[in-house]
């Protein structure tokens, strides 16, 4: 498969890239700037089949035209973007979303799918309530929580462009192991809300097995291990 990855160098995003290129795949990194990002450096430093299977090219997600054109000819469109060093903009993650799905759309018939790197707002806990309404979680946090929580409402407006929403769980995503091992629930968290987690390596396997198995379309998918 051929995949787009938004977001490439940052710490969700690059998982994925190695994920979908240990699997044979295609990937084309798009990133704000290509002269500061380490994969290019990294893929000189691996196997000959791996180098080839990987492009690193720029983009800037506010930007439709410049992410239209660098994921032309993709099947699957990750987005990993994030903006940890400003977490008073709630609009962000909105934003990003509308470009992306602008971007995907104008690409007209055969279109990739889009596939979001979010967050657990929008999850329900077992007593019904939803995540970013559970409150207990620091202030700082608070625009990233209901940001991503209002992306996916914007997503699910979106009829026209194929897209899965992966949300990891509240009790925390951190790099970690590789097991191949985790669980899926759609829009309800798995377990105990504080007690959940997930490694990195192992939410960049759930995207890719999606990618390639195509099983939840317009739907937010929890992972946890």
């Amino acid at each position: 498969m051929r995949f787009a990855v938004v977001g490439a160098s940052g710490r969700i995003g690059s998982r994925v890239v190695a994920e979908a290129l240990s699997r044979g795949h295609a990937v084309t990194a798009v990133v704000r700037d290509v002269s500061s990002s380490d994969l290019p450096r990294w893929a000189d430093r691996t196997p000959g089949p791996v180098k080839r299977s990987l492009s690193v090219v720029g983009g800037d997600v506010f930007e439709p035209g410049s992410v239209a054109a660098a994921v032309t000819g993709a099947e699957i469109v990750v987005s990993a973007v994030g903006h940890a060093a400003s977490l008073d903009d709630r609009g962000y993650y909105v934003r990003a979303a509308g470009c992306l799905v602008e971007a995907v759309r104008g690409l007209g018939d055969g279109a990739p799918r889009l596939f979001v790197a979010g967050g657990f707002g929008s999850l329900v806990a077992a007593s019904g309530t939803q995540m970013a309404d559970a409150g207990g979680f620091p202030d700082h946090a608070a625009p990233e929580i209901v940001g991503q929580r209002d992306a996916l409402a914007y997503l699910r407006t979106v009829s026209d462009v194929r897209w899965t929403y992966f949300a990891p769980p509240p009790g925390g995503i951190r790099p970690g192991e590789r097991t191949g091992v985790y669980r899926t629930a759609r829009d309800h968290v798995i377990g105990e809300p504080r007690d959940s987690r997930v490694s990195m390596e192992d939410f960049a396997v759930a995207m890719v097995d999606e990618a390639e198995r195509g099983e939840h379309p317009f739907a937010c998918l929890a992972v946890a291990n």
